[in-house]
């Protein structure tokens, strides 16, 4: 896997006034039964990061 992501691939979740469909399904993969951040995904909460 290290060879995959050379660096770490951050997520920044921007709602545009969907459905919210997208909001549970980035929430699940930051829950301990995915655990992305083992693979170095981020979730983060400024696009600054």
């Amino acid at each position: 896997m290290p060879k995959l992501f050379r660096k770490s691939l951050w997520v920044f979740h921007l709602n545009t006034g969907a459905c919210n469909a997208c909001d549970i399904e980035i929430l699940d993969l930051i829950t301990p039964y995915h655990d992305v951040e083992r693979f170095g995904i981020k979730l983060v909460g400024s696009p600054r990061h």
